[in-house]
């Protein structure tokens, strides 16, 4: 929680100090950027909470080939 927390507040941050016609560097492109890397985090913190993230370990689809005895025939 305290995560989501941490991107919510940059998120905040970055939108209000975004000013794409500003002169300033850091607020026509530092402050986008921010704001792009806040909005990934939050969609990836989002995935893994959802439960997808679940998947990419073992006992996925994957896996179910290694299973059994390998078919020698011997």
């Amino acid at each position: 929680m305290k995560a989501l927390l941490i991107i919510i507040i940059g998120l905040a941050l970055s939108w209000h100090f975004t000013d794409i016609s500003s002169d300033s560097a850091a607020r026509s492109v530092l402050a986008p950027i921010g704001l792009a890397l806040f909005l990934i985090s939050l969609c990836i913190w989002l995935v893994f909470r959802a439960g997808f993230g679940k998947s990419l370990g073992r006992g996925g689809l994957g896996d179910s080939f290694f299973d059994g005895d390998g078919g020698g025939g011997d």
